[in-house]
This record gives structure tokens, C-alpha cells and sequence, in this order.
């Protein structure tokens, strides 16, 4: 039994402040990221979501950590001034041209979509809210890319934060044969509806270039919901997952190594035994008091909103023992802990009906972050079953 008290863990990146917090240990994320994609070349699969899971996951946390809003927008004016003053004035003057498999002086640009990684099509969002969209391509042309490339806005609906993005935010180079995650930010319109917008690649000379080998080519799209609700289950590829020894992949259900999990069930069973509905499960890691985070956001929120979610145990686990908590955080300000509940094997499930108004937030941009701690030494059987976890301006019925 678990009798221990608890034990401040972990709190990852500047999200929280005002806080004794412990820094995550480094990990090479390029070695990583690498190493998964040459796994999925091999594989010859790449359109196999499992053949990507580790890969892409990996990547997501590279976009939490540089493609964050602000620092987007920075690199994109940054990168917008080097081409409307540099470039001029050392002969690069831009031309523009549009085909699936433009040149590039000795080169040839052509790139071949793998599959979405964030905000898949079809995915719901609220009203004006801000999310990065990601797509996983490969270089199938000559030409090396660099972060003088840059995703272009093509047709459709103009919802992006800028018309055009650094392909990349750092010094990165993606050769022949290579993979990689390009991301641009997407503002949802204030109307309810469908919405899709179209984007290709840009040359450092002005080329752009549509995916495929084809005389039309395809073009990189965004096809999302503007709508009364925000599900958290279907985006936790684009969220930040993170235990007592720093970052793991958010889809991860491994437990052999004792790090923490964050994964999505459609339909797990619960502690009443019934079977559930969309979930997140977390469960931390195998250590004392050991504590995982699952962040989301930021994700704009009207008045009137509410957070709503089911949280249990599973079934069949006695010593399932854990607090579970909700964290809220508007820009600029200290992490607020909204509710905090402890879950064990009591065949009980626990409602989140949570009015955010009611805690000063509406009309603003948060993150919102699960976490999951052990209460005391934690075993296999500390998972917890966040079902339906959503933002939504329906109310619970009373």
C-alpha cells in the first residue's frame, strides 16, 4: 500500500514559474529523429502511422521547442527582411515560378508528402484559436534545403499567422532521401464551418514547388472544423509529453524502461468495466512518487467554455493509486492548478466539469496541462483513463 507523502517532481519547461523545479537531462534529438527515419526508409513503409509513431513523436517535441508562436513569428520576419533586402541587394533578386519539380540552378526541388502529424484533416477546433500545423515530407529532389527554404501560402482559405514560414528555425540540413516535419501556424477564423488552405515550398531564388513528380503536382494542405469543441485526444501528437527524467514520445505505451506513458485508446475499459469512450491514458513513471505531464496548447478559449472529462483507474487494477491534476496557464502568467483528484481502484469514475470563466479565463489563449503522480511507489498498475477530455461550450446536464 501506498503510504508515503508527496514529493515535488519534475515541472518541464518555462510553462510553470514561481516554482523549485529540476531541469530535464538533454537528449540529441537530431540522433533520434534520424535514427527513426531511416528505421521507417528501411521499412519502406512510410505511411504506416505505427512505422512512424517514435519518429514523428520525436519531431512533435522538436516543433513544441522551436515552433512555438512567438518564436515563429519572430524567424518569420527575420527571414521575410532578409529577402526583401538582402537578397536585392546582392543579386538574388527572386523570381517566382510554380511546378512539382522546380530547378534550382544546378538542382532539382521536388518533395513527396509522407503523412499529417498534427491536426489531422477533419479535426475540430474552437473559434480563433492558434495551432501549428505539421506535415512530414521527404526530399526527393537534388537540392540540399536549408533554413532559406520556406513554406509558401498557395490558395484556399488565407487563415495562416504570416503567408510564408522558414522551412526550418535553425541550421538544419535535409539531403536527398531524407525526412523531416515542417510546420506552419493557423489561426481558425471566429465563424463556425469547413475550412481548407494550401500551401508548397519555396526555393531561397523564389521556386515554388508543389509535392509529387507530376506536371500539376500537389499542393500541402490544411482541411479543419471551426466548431463548439476542442478535443485534447485528437491532438496529443502535437502535445508535450514529460516525466521525472525529461521528454518521451507522446503516443508511447512502453513501460519496459519504467519512464512514464501518454497514449490514445478509442474505446479502453473502465474501472466500472464498461468500455469508454476516445481517451487519453497517462500513467507516470515506475519510480516513487513519480509524476508524468501531457501539455497541450496554446488553445483560445470564448466565454462560456467549459472542460469536460471522465477520469478512472482501469479495471482489474488494485493498486492503482494516483493523483490526477489539471493545470491552466494564460501567456505571461504563473500556472494555476485548476482541480486536483485522487483515483484508485474503487470502481468509481470521476467527472471534470470545469467552467474556465469561472477562474478569469475567456477570450484569451491557454495551455493546459494533465499530469499524473503516483501516490507513493508506483507499479504497472498506474495508468489512468482521461476519457473524452475536451473544450466545449456544451454544459454538462445537471
Amino acid at each position: 500500500m501506498k503510504k508515503f507523502a508527496l514529493l515535488s517532481g519534475l515541472i518541464f519547461l518555462s510553462l510553470v514559474s514561481g516554482c523549485t523545479y529540476h531541469s530535464p537531462e538533454p537528449i540529441n534529438l537530431d540522433a533520434t529523429i534520424q535514427s527513426g527515419i531511416a528505421s521507417a526508409l528501411e521499412e519502406k513503409d512510410l505511411l504506416d502511422q505505427a512505422k512512424l509513431d517514435q519518429s514523428q513523436q520525436t519531431q512533435n517535441t522538436q516543433i513544441a521547442a522551436e515552433v512555438d508562436q512567438k518564436v515563429s513569428s519572430l524567424a518569420t520576419e527575420v527571414y521575410l527582411d532578409m529577402q526583401e533586402n538582402v537578397l536585392p541587394e546582392i543579386g538574388g533578386t527572386p523570381t517566382l515560378s510554380v511546378g512539382s519539380g522546380s530547378s534550382s540552378a544546378a538542382c532539382t526541388n521536388k518533395f513527396e508528402f509522407l503523412s499529417d502529424v498534427t491536426f489531422p484533416d477533419g479535426t475540430m477546433t474552437l473559434p480563433l484559436t492558434t495551432f501549428t500545423k505539421s506535415w512530414y515530407v521527404q526530399n526527393t529532389g537534388t537540392c540540399e534545403w536549408t533554413k532559406y527554404y520556406s513554406i509558401v501560402y498557395l490558395s484556399g482559405d488565407n487563415v495562416g499567422t504570416a503567408k510564408e514560414f522558414p522551412l526550418f528555425t535553425s541550421d538544419k540540413l535535409l539531403k536527398n532521401g531524407e525526412s523531416a516535419i515542417i510546420s506552419v501556424m493557423i489561426t481558425a477564423p471566429e465563424k463556425q464551418g469547413e475550412y481548407s488552405t494550401y500551401w508548397a515550398l519555396k526555393s531561397p531564388d523564389g521556386q515554388i514547388f508543389k509535392g509529387g513528380d507530376s506536371a500539376e503536382g500537389y499542393p500541402l494542405s490544411s482541411k479543419f472544423k471551426v466548431g463548439s469543441q476542442y478535443n485534447f485526444y485528437e491532438n496529443l501528437a502535437g502535445a508535450i509529453c514529460s516525466d521525472d527524467s525529461g521528454l518521451f514520445f507522446c503516443g508511447s505505451s512502453d513501460r519496459s524502461l519504467g519512464r512514464g506513458v501518454a497514449y490514445y485508446s478509442a474505446s479502453p475499459t473502465v474501472e466500472s468495466n464498461y468500455a469508454g469512450q476516445p481517451s487519453i491514458i497517462i500513467g507516470p513513471p515506475l519510480k516513487e512518487n513519480g509524476k508524468t505531464r501531457v501539455t497541450f496548447g496554446p488553445i483560445r478559449v470564448p466565454r462560456g467554455t467549459w472542460l469536460r472529462a471522465a477520469v478512472s483507474c482501469p479495471p482489474n487494477a488494485p493498486h492503482c493509486d494516483n493523483f490526477v491534476r489539471l493545470f491552466v496557464q494564460a501567456e505571461g502568467n504563473t500556472e494555476q492548478r485548476i482541480t486536483e483528484t485522487q483515483e484508485n481502484n474503487d470502481g468509481y469514475i470521476t467527472e471534470w466539469n470545469i467552467q474556465l470563466s469561472d477562474y478569469g479565463y475567456h477570450d484569451q489563449s491557454l495551455t493546459y496541462t494533465f499530469e499524473v503522480q503516483a501516490n507513493g511507489g508506483s507499479d504497472t498498475d498506474d495508468l489512468i483513463i482521461i476519457q473524452m477530455p475536451r473544450l466545449t461550450d456544451i454544459a454538462p446536464v445537471q
